[in-house]
């Protein structure tokens, strides 16, 4: 019963969003460190999309506003959108060389 709840209740999604933000202070430091120039937008696209995501699902099970969802929802695919723009402008500039 403990298990059910911690998954329906919010928590499971509390604790993704912890990990995805922990993600990001590691990818973070690591390029920090190592002076790399990998774009901002290759790496955080996607966990920003993944965030939006499973923060619409933690509102959803808090009984949030629609309106509220469909920001969220809204955000993640604005991200989604960013990151396969990226993507495919990289391949073009690939090419180009």
């Amino acid at each position: 019963m403990a298990y059910r709840d911690f998954l329906t209740g919010g928590e499971a999604a509390l604790l993704i969003l912890l990990i995805v933000a922990l993600e990001g202070v590691a990818l973070s430091l690591c390029q920090f460190k190592r002076n790399e120039s990998v774009p901002l937008l290759q790496w955080l696209s996607p966990l920003l999309a993944g965030s939006a995501l499973v923060l619409a699902l933690f509102l959803s099970q808090r009984n949030a506003s629609p309106e509220l969802l469909g920001i969220c929802l809204l955000c993640a695919g604005l991200a989604h959108a960013s990151g396969y723009r990226t993507r495919w402008m990289r391949q073009e500039s690939n090419r180009s060389d």
